[in-house]
């Protein structure tokens, strides 16, 4: 990955320790992890949940002030569980936060070079003027998208892959061949989203190392190199579309957790509060049948109404990728992976393979967990990977050695 936006820097050493934090508008959620030179992988040494009120962070600096509160919360928790984990508490003074889908925007760049003596084998220059060509592209691009929410701000962008006369190669260099194409997926925040976490570090004496969006951070923990990776949250569902171990799509839709609470609510006339026990209570398996059964049948349109979303959203995004020109035009794959409280919901995994036509199999539904993040060392006890996994990946913006 590499960063489009540049952040103040004034440490001379790297840290040993740092916040990973993600805010949603649900709870916010909190990691301490802990470098150690002649180790590898980072450590997972402490977490903190807290509540977020509703609020959203892409509010802008109002909203920074009305999340102080829940992430200092989280943060406090979390360094204070360290103490227990390893017989110390650690405060880290560096964070990296999450960018939420919901305030980005991605898309695909491609850059081709037609190469005047084919039989000669491809350079390492080569590659790296691609490279810069399609950074430069995806920075000017992402700047001058017509697209609504204000202003936006290049963030990011990750490899998508180097193609050969239309054929993916691994690594590029000392091969021969006519056209070299080179593709990036490039990420744009929404300017009032970046200015409030700004906004908030400042106020909480915490220097940010990065700012990594959420479809970025999700793709890079896929178990497989063609996957779907759907994180539901509270405000609504993140879609990643992974082709050949690369992001090539990503989108927002506004269905998650608060929608399924809002159906039970007006379903069975509850309170907000009483719906969101209820259907707590239903993922924990914990009513009686008749109970289930009624919950059950309040969800179902629900569930089917966030299933055509998903889909429906799948389907533009992987027109998306087609259009690039490169070898995207096919099936969506069938491996999907949930991840993210929301997803919790009974009947998500089962109405997902529903209809394998789009599919180029009947779909195979499992859930992100530490599985997914081999690099690292988790030291904690009763984490629940499901709802932390987003927080977890964000090890993926830590300084590069």
């Amino acid at each position: 990955m590499k960063f489009l936006r540049q952040l103040r820097q004034t440490r001379t050493q790297r840290p040993t320790a740092y916040s990973l934090v993600d805010i949603g508008r649900d709870t916010v959620k909190a990691v301490v992890i802990l470098i150690i030179p002649e180790n590898v992988e980072p450590q997972i040494i402490g977490y903190g949940l807290a509540p977020a009120g509703d609020h959203d962070i892409a509010g802008g600096r109002l909203e920074a002030d009305a999340v102080l509160g829940p992430v200092n919360a989280a943060l406090v928790q979390a360094e204070d569980s360290t103490e227990g984990y390893i017989g110390q508490k650690i405060v880290p003074d560096d964070v990296i936060f999450t960018l939420a889908g919901r305030a980005s925007i991605g898309k695909l760049f491609t850059v081709r070079q037609t190469r005047p003596k084919p039989a000669e084998l491809t350079t390492g220059r080569e590659l790296d003027n691609l490279s810069m060509r399609a950074e430069r592209l995806a920075r000017q691009g992402l700047a001058n998208l017509p697209v609504e929410g204000g202003q936006w701000q290049p963030l990011a962008v990750t490899d998508a892959g180097v193609y050969l006369d239309g054929r993916l190669v691994l690594g590029g260099i000392g091969l021969s061949g006519g056209e070299l194409t080179y593709s990036v997926f490039g990420v744009a925040g929404q300017a009032a989203a970046l200015r409030a976490l700004e906004v908030l570090a400042n106020r909480l004496d915490l220097m940010i190392t990065n700012i990594v969006a959420a479809w970025q951070a999700l793709a890079a923990m896929s178990p497989h190199p063609e996957a779907i990776i759907l994180d539901t949250g509270f405000a609504g569902t993140d879609i990643c579309l992974i082709r050949d171990n690369a992001l090539v799509s990503a989108g927002w839709i506004p269905f998650g957790g608060g929608f399924f609470t809002q159906s039970l609510a007006q379903g069975l006339e509850l309170a907000p509060l009483e719906a969101r026990q209820l259907k707590h209570a239903f993922a924990r398996g914990d009513l009686s049948q008749a109970e289930t059964e009624r919950a059950d049948a309040y969800l179902a349109r629900a569930r089917q109404r966030w299933y055509d979303a998903v889909m429906e959203s799948l389907t533009e995004l992987s027109l998306q990728a087609d259009s690039s020109g490169l070898a995207f035009d096919r099936p969506l794959p069938r491996r999907i992976y949930l991840t993210g409280g929301g997803n919790l919901v009974p009947g998500l995994e089962k109405i997902l393979p529903s209809d394998p036509a789009p599919f180029d199999g009947v779909p195979e539904v499992a859930r992100l967990g530490l599985r997914a993040l081999p690099a690292i060392k988790d030291l904690t006890e009763d984490l629940d990977y499901n709802l932390f996994s987003l927080v977890l990946s964000l090890t993926i913006g830590l300084p590069v050695v």
